[in-house]
């Protein structure tokens, strides 16, 4: 049981996985973000989902 992932994702169980594919998105895309409104505004929807994610995976961490 112990080391075996679950295949969840999300806030599910693998919050520290789910903020490092948010900030890989999101440093894929930082050069751009200046090209238009809509890139500006969907890459900082990625850095709050990856916030989020961190938040949560703090909180699993003290939880465990």
């Amino acid at each position: 049981m112990y080391g075996r992932k679950l295949p969840t994702f999300g806030y599910a169980g693998h919050n520290d996985e789910y903020g490092q594919y948010w900030r890989k998105l999101i440093k894929k895309k930082w050069p751009s973000r200046n090209q238009s409104r809509c890139n500006k505004k969907v890459i900082l929807s990625w850095v709050k989902l990856a916030r989020t994610a961190d938040l949560h995976a703090r909180n699993e961490k003290w939880r465990a």
